[in-house]
C-alpha cells in the first residue's frame, strides 16, 4: 500500500473512502476484492492531541513530584523549601528528561494505533540526508537574526527562565536538554502532529500561524508572558513550520530547532565565560 504524497494532501483526501468492491465471476475465477484507498492524512484527531496534552501534563507533574521528594532527601537540599527546589534546574530538567521519553512512547503508540503506516512515515519525519548540517546551520542563522531583531524590542532584562541558571552544572544540563530532547518532543508534537490537523482544518496560512502561536504559548511562562520575547518565539515557530511545509520533513524542522537552541546556548556560554559568570544573565 503506497503512502500519501507529501507535502500535505489536498481536499480530495477528506472524502470518506468507499467500501471494498467485490468483483464476481461465473466461470470459476476467484473473487477479487479491491482494497479501500489509504487513510487520509493525518490519521489522528483533535481528541487524540488533547489526550497527548493531558498525558504530558500528568507525566511532567508526577515526575516533578518524584524529583522534588528525591532532591529533598539529599543532605544538601534537606532544609531547602520546595518552592526553591522547584526552580532548581537539576530538579526541573531531571523530571522533564524522565517524563519526555514516556510521552514520546505514548505518542508513538497513539500514532501507530491510528495510522496504517510506520511511525516515521505517518508523521512525515523524512531525514534530509546530506542536507542535515545545512538545517542546523540555518537554525543558528535564524537565532542570530532573531536576536538582532530583539535589540529593537523591549525585552525585559531578566526572565523567569533565568532563575534556572544557578550554576555552571545547571547551565550545562539546560543546554544538553535544550538541544536534544526538548526540540525532539516539541517538533514531533507541533510540526508532526498539530500542524497537519490545523492545515487540514483551516488551510495553509492559518495553519502555519496557529502552529506558531501554539509554539509561542507553551514558552510563555518561561518568558514571563512579556510580549516582545513571546513575539520572537512566535516568529521562530512560524519559520520552523514553513520549513516543515516546504520540505515535507519534520526531521528538517527538528534539526533547525536544534541549531537554533545550540546557537543561543553557545552565545550564553561565551558571554558568561564558559558559564562561570551567570550573574551576567540571571540579573
Amino acid at each position: 500500500m503506497s503512502s500519501p504524497p507529501d507535502p500535505l494532501p489536498d481536499q480530495l483526501e477528506q472524502v470518506p473512502p468507499p467500501a471494498p468492491v467485490v468483483l464476481d465471476s461465473s466461470f470459476g475465477v476467484p473473487l477479487q476484492i479491491i482494497p479501500p484507498p489509504p487513510k487520509r492524512f493525518p490519521a489522528w484527531s483533535g481528541w487524540d492531541l488533547l489526550a497527548i496534552l493531558v498525558f504530558t501534563l500528568v507525566a511532567i507533574f508526577v515526575f516533578t513530584m518524584i524529583a522534588l521528594f528525591v532532591a529533598h532527601s539529599y543532605p544538601a537540599y534537606r532544609n531547602a523549601p520546595f518552592t526553591e527546589l522547584a526552580t532548581n534546574a537539576k530538579v526541573v530538567i531531571g523530571a522533564q528528561a524522565a517524563a519526555y521519553p514516556i510521552v514520546l512512547l505514548f505518542i508513538f503508540l497513539m500514532v501507530r494505533s491510528r495510522a496504517d503506516q510506520p511511525f516515521n512515515t505517518a508523521i512525515r519525519w523524512q531525514w534530509p540526508g546530506n542536507l542535515a548540517l545545512a538545517f542546523i546551520v540555518g537554525g543558528a542563522v535564524l537565532a542570530i537574526a532573531v536576536e538582532g531583531m530583539a535589540r529593537f524590542l523591549p525585552i525585559p532584562k531578566s526572565l523567569p527562565m533565568d532563575t534556572y541558571f544557578h550554576d555552571a552544572s545547571s547551565a550545562y544540563l539546560m543546554a544538553a536538554f535544550g538541544i536534544t530532547l526538548a526540540p525532539l518532543l516539541e517538533e514531533v508534537f507541533f510540526r508532526g502532529l498539530l500542524y497537519p490537523l490545523l492545515r487540514r482544518w483551516f488551510g495553509l496560512i492559518t495553519g502555519v500561524l496557529l502552529t506558531g502561536a501554539a509554539f509561542a504559548a507553551i514558552h510563555g511562562a518561561q518568558l514571563g508572558y512579556a510580549w516582545a520575547p513571546v513575539f520572537s518565539i512566535f516568529i521562530v515557530g512560524i519559520v520552523f513550520t514553513i520549513v516543515r511545509e516546504k520540505t515535507g520533513s519534520v526531521a528538517s524542522s527538528f534539526l533547525m530547532h536544534c541549531g537554533y537552541n545550540l546557537a543561543l546556548f553557545s552565545a550564553l556560554w561565551i558571554g558568561s565565560d564558559h558559564f562561570r559568570h551567570l550573574e551576567k544573565v540571571a540579573g
